[in-house]
Protein backbone atom coordinates (compact mmCIF):
# COMPACT_ATOMS: atom_id res chain seq x y z
CA UNK A 1 0.00 0.00 0.00
CA UNK A 2 1.52 3.07 -1.08
CA UNK A 3 2.16 5.94 1.97
CA UNK A 4 -0.20 8.79 2.09
CA UNK A 5 1.37 11.89 0.49
CA UNK A 6 0.03 13.80 3.92
CA UNK A 7 1.82 11.50 6.16
CA UNK A 8 4.86 11.39 4.48
CA UNK A 9 5.33 15.31 4.34
CA UNK A 10 4.34 14.98 8.15
CA UNK A 11 7.09 12.34 8.76
CA UNK A 12 10.02 13.92 6.73
CA UNK A 13 9.43 17.03 7.99
CA UNK A 14 9.81 15.35 11.63
CA UNK A 15 12.95 13.53 10.37
CA UNK A 16 14.35 16.61 9.31
CA UNK A 17 13.51 18.86 12.72
CA UNK A 18 14.86 15.94 14.44
CA UNK A 19 17.91 15.74 12.89
CA UNK A 20 18.58 19.74 12.94
CA UNK A 21 17.91 18.99 16.78
CA UNK A 22 20.49 16.35 16.98
CA UNK A 23 22.90 19.72 15.05
CA UNK A 24 21.51 21.75 17.33
CA UNK A 25 22.56 20.15 21.05
CA UNK A 26 26.00 19.21 18.85
CA UNK A 27 26.77 22.94 18.49
CA UNK A 28 25.39 23.78 21.97
CA UNK A 29 27.84 21.65 23.05
CA UNK A 30 30.46 22.82 20.95
CA UNK A 31 29.21 26.82 22.37
CA UNK A 32 30.76 25.08 26.03
CA UNK A 33 34.07 24.22 24.19
CA UNK A 34 34.36 27.65 23.14
CA UNK A 35 33.54 28.82 26.40
CA UNK A 36 35.71 26.96 28.35
CA UNK A 37 38.68 28.33 26.33
CA UNK A 38 37.68 31.35 26.63
CA UNK A 39 37.67 31.25 30.41
CA UNK A 40 41.04 29.44 30.13
CA UNK A 41 42.41 32.41 28.76
CA UNK A 42 40.57 34.87 30.84
CA UNK A 43 42.27 32.82 33.94
CA UNK A 44 45.65 33.42 32.00
CA UNK A 45 45.32 37.35 31.09
CA UNK A 46 44.21 37.83 34.90
CA UNK A 47 46.70 35.44 36.65
CA UNK A 48 49.45 38.18 34.88
CA UNK A 49 47.09 41.03 36.40
CA UNK A 50 45.67 42.15 33.45
CA UNK A 51 42.14 43.65 33.42
CA UNK A 52 40.71 42.65 29.89
CA UNK A 53 41.30 38.83 31.34
CA UNK A 54 37.77 39.52 33.28
CA UNK A 55 35.99 40.15 29.96
CA UNK A 56 36.98 36.90 28.44
CA UNK A 57 36.06 35.81 32.02
CA UNK A 58 32.50 36.56 31.61
CA UNK A 59 32.41 36.10 27.74
CA UNK A 60 33.48 32.53 28.65
CA UNK A 61 30.65 32.10 30.98
CA UNK A 62 28.40 33.12 28.60
CA UNK A 63 29.04 31.46 26.27
CA UNK A 64 28.77 28.78 28.44
CA UNK A 65 25.46 29.40 29.77
CA UNK A 66 24.42 29.89 25.83
CA UNK A 67 25.82 26.23 25.01
CA UNK A 68 23.40 24.87 27.92
CA UNK A 69 20.23 26.90 26.50
CA UNK A 70 21.00 25.74 23.05
CA UNK A 71 20.72 22.34 24.08
CA UNK A 72 17.78 22.65 26.38
CA UNK A 73 15.28 25.06 25.15
CA UNK A 74 14.09 24.11 21.66
CA UNK A 75 12.75 28.32 20.40
CA UNK A 76 14.21 29.82 17.47
CA UNK A 77 15.72 32.18 19.94
CA UNK A 78 18.38 30.02 20.82
CA UNK A 79 20.02 30.26 17.55
CA UNK A 80 19.55 33.62 17.67
CA UNK A 81 21.26 33.47 21.47
CA UNK A 82 24.14 31.72 20.19
CA UNK A 83 25.14 33.16 16.79
CA UNK A 84 25.63 36.62 18.64
CA UNK A 85 27.47 34.92 22.03
CA UNK A 86 30.23 33.71 18.79
CA UNK A 87 30.06 36.89 17.33
CA UNK A 88 30.67 39.04 20.13
CA UNK A 89 33.26 36.34 21.48
CA UNK A 90 35.43 36.67 18.10
CA UNK A 91 34.66 40.11 18.44
CA UNK A 92 36.66 40.31 21.39
CA UNK A 93 39.28 38.38 20.01
CA UNK A 94 40.04 40.31 16.58
CA UNK A 95 40.60 43.13 19.67
CA UNK A 96 42.58 41.31 21.46
CA UNK A 97 45.14 40.69 18.30
CA UNK A 98 44.65 45.10 17.61
CA UNK A 99 45.66 45.32 21.15
CA UNK A 100 48.56 43.13 21.68
CA UNK A 101 49.89 44.43 18.49
CA UNK A 102 50.21 48.01 19.54
CA UNK A 103 51.65 46.22 22.42
CA UNK A 104 49.03 46.63 25.16
CA UNK A 105 48.45 43.47 25.89
CA UNK A 106 50.20 39.45 25.51
CA UNK A 107 48.00 37.06 23.94
CA UNK A 108 47.82 34.06 26.18
CA UNK A 109 47.16 31.63 23.01
CA UNK A 110 49.91 33.65 20.41
CA UNK A 111 48.62 33.01 16.88
CA UNK A 112 46.41 30.80 17.61
CA UNK A 113 44.08 33.29 19.06
CA UNK A 114 43.82 34.64 15.41
CA UNK A 115 42.77 31.00 14.10
CA UNK A 116 40.24 31.30 17.12
CA UNK A 117 39.15 34.21 16.21
CA UNK A 118 38.31 33.08 12.28
CA UNK A 119 36.69 29.93 13.73
CA UNK A 120 34.12 31.52 16.06
CA UNK A 121 33.31 34.10 13.06
CA UNK A 122 32.68 30.89 10.80
CA UNK A 123 30.32 29.43 13.39
CA UNK A 124 28.48 32.55 13.88
CA UNK A 125 28.01 33.73 10.35
CA UNK A 126 26.68 29.50 10.04
CA UNK A 127 24.70 29.51 12.80
CA UNK A 128 23.14 32.47 12.22
CA UNK A 129 21.97 30.98 9.08
CA UNK A 130 19.87 28.12 10.35
CA UNK A 131 17.84 30.37 11.68
CA UNK A 132 14.82 30.42 8.83
CA UNK A 133 15.00 26.64 8.44
CA UNK A 134 14.98 25.72 11.74
CA UNK A 135 12.08 28.37 12.30
CA UNK A 136 10.23 27.36 9.09
CA UNK A 137 10.62 23.28 10.31
CA UNK A 138 9.26 23.79 13.94
CA UNK A 139 6.08 25.92 12.64
CA UNK A 140 5.27 23.27 10.42
CA UNK A 141 6.31 20.20 12.62
CA UNK A 142 2.98 18.29 14.00
CA UNK A 143 3.80 17.74 17.55
CA UNK A 144 2.67 14.26 17.68
CA UNK A 145 4.59 13.26 14.77
CA UNK A 146 7.54 14.72 15.95
CA UNK A 147 6.88 13.04 19.26
CA UNK A 148 7.16 9.30 17.65
CA UNK A 149 9.64 9.84 15.11
CA UNK A 150 12.00 11.37 17.60
CA UNK A 151 11.57 8.16 20.32
CA UNK A 152 11.92 6.05 17.20
CA UNK A 153 15.18 8.19 16.56
CA UNK A 154 16.22 7.71 19.87
CA UNK A 155 15.34 4.01 19.89
CA UNK A 156 17.62 3.72 16.79
CA UNK A 157 20.60 5.21 18.39
CA UNK A 158 20.68 2.76 21.07
CA UNK A 159 19.91 -0.57 19.71
CA UNK A 160 21.77 -3.34 19.30
CA UNK A 161 22.07 -5.64 16.24
CA UNK A 162 20.29 -8.34 18.09
CA UNK A 163 16.81 -6.59 18.47
CA UNK A 164 14.29 -7.99 15.87
CA UNK A 165 12.91 -5.11 14.90
CA UNK A 166 16.23 -2.83 13.51
CA UNK A 167 17.58 -3.44 9.98
CA UNK A 168 21.41 -2.51 9.66
CA UNK A 169 24.38 -2.60 7.60
CA UNK A 170 27.55 -0.80 6.29
CA UNK A 171 28.56 1.16 3.31
CA UNK A 172 32.15 1.79 2.05
CA UNK A 173 31.61 5.76 1.28
CA UNK A 174 35.63 5.47 -0.15
CA UNK A 175 38.66 7.49 1.64
CA UNK A 176 37.01 10.57 2.57
CA UNK A 177 34.01 9.67 3.93
CA UNK A 178 34.88 6.44 5.45
CA UNK A 179 31.85 3.61 6.56
CA UNK A 180 28.58 4.33 6.93
CA UNK A 181 25.57 2.59 8.59
CA UNK A 182 22.22 2.12 8.53
CA UNK A 183 19.43 1.27 10.61
CA UNK A 184 16.23 0.64 9.16
CA UNK A 185 12.66 0.28 11.78
CA UNK A 186 9.65 -0.45 10.58
CA UNK A 187 7.02 2.45 11.03
CA UNK A 188 3.57 1.63 9.60
CA UNK A 189 4.30 0.81 5.74
CA UNK A 190 7.79 2.66 5.56
CA UNK A 191 10.99 1.99 7.22
CA UNK A 192 12.51 5.09 8.86
CA UNK A 193 16.14 4.82 7.82
CA UNK A 194 18.52 6.81 9.67
CA UNK A 195 22.26 7.01 8.60
CA UNK A 196 25.32 7.12 10.80
CA UNK A 197 28.95 8.11 10.24
CA UNK A 198 31.05 5.63 11.65
CA UNK A 199 34.32 7.09 13.68
CA UNK A 200 36.68 5.80 15.53
CA UNK A 201 34.14 3.51 18.19
CA UNK A 202 31.14 6.21 17.68
CA UNK A 203 28.43 7.23 15.40
CA UNK A 204 27.14 10.36 14.45
CA UNK A 205 23.64 10.99 12.86
CA UNK A 206 23.85 12.46 9.27
CA UNK A 207 20.91 11.38 7.60
CA UNK A 208 17.33 10.64 8.17
CA UNK A 209 14.62 9.89 5.66
CA UNK A 210 11.88 7.13 4.87
CA UNK A 211 11.01 4.83 2.73
CA UNK A 212 7.97 2.31 1.55
CA UNK A 213 8.88 -0.82 2.55
CA UNK A 214 7.89 -2.53 -0.69
CA UNK A 215 10.86 -0.04 -2.15
CA UNK A 216 13.51 -1.59 0.01
CA UNK A 217 15.22 -4.70 -1.41
CA UNK A 218 18.93 -6.54 -1.06
CA UNK A 219 20.37 -7.87 -3.80
CA UNK A 220 23.41 -10.51 -2.82
CA UNK A 221 26.47 -10.63 -4.56
CA UNK A 222 29.62 -13.27 -4.92
CA UNK A 223 29.30 -16.93 -3.46
CA UNK A 224 31.37 -16.42 -0.11
CA UNK A 225 30.94 -14.98 3.35
CA UNK A 226 33.47 -12.53 4.07
CA UNK A 227 34.31 -12.31 8.17
CA UNK A 228 30.29 -13.18 8.53
CA UNK A 229 29.18 -10.39 6.22
CA UNK A 230 28.28 -10.59 2.74
CA UNK A 231 28.50 -8.02 -0.25
CA UNK A 232 25.51 -6.64 -1.38
CA UNK A 233 23.57 -3.92 -3.24
CA UNK A 234 20.63 -2.25 -1.55
CA UNK A 235 17.76 -0.67 -3.13
CA UNK A 236 16.38 2.10 -0.01
CA UNK A 237 13.33 3.59 -2.21
CA UNK A 238 15.12 5.95 -4.78
CA UNK A 239 18.76 5.05 -3.98
CA UNK A 240 21.03 2.60 -4.63
CA UNK A 241 23.71 1.85 -2.06
CA UNK A 242 26.41 0.15 -3.88
CA UNK A 243 29.72 -1.64 -1.32
CA UNK A 244 27.48 -2.79 1.13
CA UNK A 245 28.43 -5.15 3.82
CA UNK A 246 25.58 -7.13 5.45
CA UNK A 247 25.05 -10.00 7.42
CA UNK A 248 22.36 -12.63 6.57
CA UNK A 249 20.30 -12.20 9.18
CA UNK A 250 19.52 -8.99 7.99
CA UNK A 251 19.12 -9.94 4.21
CA UNK A 252 16.31 -12.34 5.68
CA UNK A 253 15.13 -9.33 7.37
CA UNK A 254 14.89 -6.97 4.18
CA UNK A 255 13.72 -9.79 2.29
CA UNK A 256 12.61 -13.03 4.04
CA UNK A 257 12.44 -14.99 1.03
CA UNK A 258 16.10 -14.63 0.37
CA UNK A 259 17.86 -17.96 -0.54
CA UNK A 260 21.11 -18.37 1.43
CA UNK A 261 21.63 -22.23 1.50
CA UNK A 262 23.47 -21.53 -1.41
CA UNK A 263 26.03 -18.97 0.64
CA UNK A 264 28.16 -21.30 2.70
CA UNK A 265 31.84 -20.76 3.73
CA UNK A 266 34.51 -21.89 2.03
Amino acid sequence: MAADPQRLEQLNVAGAFCLFDNKLRSSGKGSIIWGALNLLIGGVLVARNEDLGFVSVVLGLALIIAGIYERRVRDPKVIIVSAVTLAVLAIWNFTLIGLAAMGRVELALGGRTLFWAIAQTFGAYATWKTYSTYKMLLEKADPLTLQQVREYIEELNRAKAEHLDLIQFEVNAGFTEGTKRYRLKPMENLYLVARYKSQLGSLKLEDVSFAPRSDVTVIVEGEKWMSKKMKATVQLGSQKLDKVSITPDMVSRINPATNLASFSST
